[in-house]
């Protein structure tokens, strides 16, 4: 399994309306291969899935801004 570089993520969640077919598994890859988070199976995914966005510098990161619980 290849994980993405930051570029190829942000190139790919670009690409289209749909996220470029990224799972939540691609992304809690890409947040255990980026140094963000350890386990992040056992974090929300909306927290994981907003820190991945921010790190590889999407243009819509702020747009899934976690919710404070």
């Amino acid at each position: 399994m290849k994980i993405m570089t930051k570029e190829e993520f942000k190139t790919r969640w670009e690409s289209d309306d749909t996220g470029g077919g990224i799972t939540y598994e691609d992304i809690a890859n890409c947040g255990v291969a980026w140094g963000l988070f350890s386990r992040p199976k056992t974090s929300r995914i909306d927290v994981v899935r907003y820190q991945v966005l921010k790190a590889a510098g999407t243009v819509d990161a702020e747009e899934f801004t976690p919710d404070e619980e």
